[in-house]
């Protein structure tokens, strides 16, 4: 479920609007204390310069992470890349979900669990009024989606204050150009390639401990708000691996090993500032954007 702040969120968030209601959240954001210092990146060369941040797609409303750093890279960056363009029209959104979210009308999701995960599915989609009939037409990966989406609404968080929901218009009013690492469809196959038996452990450990959901994603974003990346690699990266390895390389190292070349690419034949805003997952652990960048010849400097 941390890794669903991290990974793709934006999007899946995006693709819940439309299959189920958007209820808000039943909880308040928790306290955070001290300034605040999210991890900020810099590569350059003679004419480039790249700022890469590491994102949180929700967050509770009000929380402050914006620095004098972090202001004045992005004042200064013409272009700002994000992940992919989420602002598709309904009927398009409508048209994915079909295409790749809903088994065919023939399966159940329920006929790929067995006994007890189809009791946690009852029982997730009871206390988050989600009708089982709805579910009972996702794949497994979509159904986790839904689930982590809503527990982390309970949880006090919302798309509505993530960072790129913020910053696609702030970049837009002062004149930015807006670029997409991926598109739509690419970004999407990172949860379609899933075999069913790794969307099934995806849907089962979004459907697990979920009254300490709460908890866990305040710890998660305090390490992220304060800039312990050593302790959000251990959060996200390091559980990641210990307990959904095929999410992790298809989520994470399948798209960051696309990535990095663009951005190779970007420091050798473009000149400019560049901020680059993706999800933190990213840009942690030796398989990070970070990492693969530094094999390409460059060397990303922290300077927040």
């Amino acid at each position: 479920m941390r890794s669903f702040l991290l990974g793709i969120g934006a999007l899946a968030a995006l693709l819940l609007t439309a299959c189920s209601p958007a209820d808000e959240a039943t909880t308040g954001p928790a306290a955070y204390a001290g300034p605040p210092k999210p991890a900020l990146w810099k590569i350059a060369d003679a004419d480039t310069t790249l700022y890469l941040f590491g994102t949180i797609h929700l967050l509770p409303p009000g929380l402050d992470w914006e620095t004098p750093a972090f202001k004045q890279a992005f004042t200064d960056a013409g272009t700002l890349y994000l992940e992919a363009d989420t602002n598709l029209p309904p009927a398009e959104v409508t048209a994915i979900v079909q295409r790749i979210g809903l088994l065919p009308p023939d399966r159940r999701l329920s006929d790929l669990l067995d006994p007890a995960q189809r009791e946690a599915l009852r029982a997730a989609g009871a206390r988050f009024r989600i009708p089982s009939v709805v579910l009972e037409q996702m794949r497994p990966w979509y159904a986790s989606v839904m689930i982590s989406d809503a527990a982390i609404r309970e949880a006090g968080f919302a798309q509505d204050s993530g960072v790129e929901i913020l910053l696609r218009p702030a970049a837009t009013a002062a004149g930015k150009e807006l670029r997409f690492l991926e598109t739509v469809e690419e970004q999407l196959s990172a949860f379609t390639v899933l075999p069913d038996s790794a969307q099934v452990k995806m849907l089962t450990a979004s459907m697990t401990d979920l009254d300490a959901t709460s908890e866990a994603l305040t710890e998660m974003v305090t390490a992220w708000r304060s800039g312990d990346d050593d302790a959000l690699a251990r959060l996200v990266v390091e559980e990641q691996l210990a307990t959904q390895p095929e999410v992790y390389e298809t989520l994470m190292v399948r798209r960051n090993t696309e990535w990095a070349p663009q951005l190779d690419a970007l420091l050798r034949n473009e000149t400019g500032v560049f901020m680059i805003a993706v999800g933190a997952g990213h840009l942690l652990g030796e398989d990070s954007v970070l990492a693969l960048m530094k094999r390409l010849g460059h060397t990303p400097v922290r300077v927040q």
